[in-house]
């Protein structure tokens, strides 16, 4: 069930929602057993609100691990030494 171009992301929620609920209606009357229609159910809404985030991370880019590396070190040249040990004798 895809996400309209102009919906909501709320709208859309209520609409897998109402349809998940219609499909575990239907099974539960065809005589399925109901625990295992409302698992089915709950994995199935889980699902599909979950494929948009993960969708978004694969088409996110990630800095690799040198890149970060060097960030760190350019951030850190700035940075001043902290003491290597307390003073208490004041």
């Amino acid at each position: 069930m895809r996400i309209n171009p102009n919906e909501t992301f709320e709208s859309w929620v209520a609409r897998v929602e109402m349809f998940e609920k219609g499909l575990a209606m239907q099974r539960i009357a065809l005589g399925d057993n109901v625990e295992n229609v409302m698992e089915d159910m709950s994995r199935r809404i889980m699902d599909k609100l979950i494929h948009p985030i993960l969708k978004s991370f694969e088409q996110t880019k990630l800095p690799s691990v040198e890149e970060s590396r060097k960030k760190y070190e350019e951030i850190m040249k700035n940075v001043a030494k902290a003491a290597d040990h307390v003073d208490t004798n004041t």
